[in-house]
């Protein structure tokens, strides 16, 4: 149970190597969970992205592997998140959100288009450019 009653699931924690990735050491191995009602979201904004909500719910279902081995892993300054990006039918990118509580918390998954990825590849070479990180692999 969260607050107020929404009920979330563990989903997994920050790993260390993102965490010093993204410069967000402060929140290793913190806890990474989604709340019930996150659903509701998904299927509201996301339906026509999946074709139906037995995809949404087999995604779901993934939201552990997708966290403890992602293919990639950005840091979105815009929404002071992190974007866990995975190939499962599609390629599927999940959102969480980083902030000081006791947990984090994934806002949202939807599909991702090459695009989108080739964006993110782009902007994490320009911040290695400008020395916003380093330039290490996961």
């Amino acid at each position: 149970m969260g607050k107020n009653n929404q009920r979330f699931e563990y989903i997994g924690k920050l790993n260390p190597a993102i965490a010093e990735r993204w410069n967000l050491k402060e929140h290793t191995n913190k806890p990474i969970v989604i709340y019930n009602i996150v659903r509701r979201h998904i299927v509201k904004r996301h339906l026509k992205d999946f074709g139906s909500e037995e995809e949404i719910d087999y995604v779901w279902s993934k939201l552990r592997s997708i966290i403890k081995k992602p293919d990639e892993v950005f840091y979105n300054s815009s929404t002071k998140g992190l974007e866990y990006y995975k190939k499962i039918n599609d390629m599927i990118i999940v959102a969480v959100r980083i902030d000081f509580g006791e947990t984090l918390k994934i806002m949202s998954f939807y599909p991702a288009n090459q695009n989108k990825l080739n964006n993110r590849r782009n902007k994490e070479e320009q911040m290695i450019i400008n020395g916003e990180i380093d330039d290490i692999l996961i």
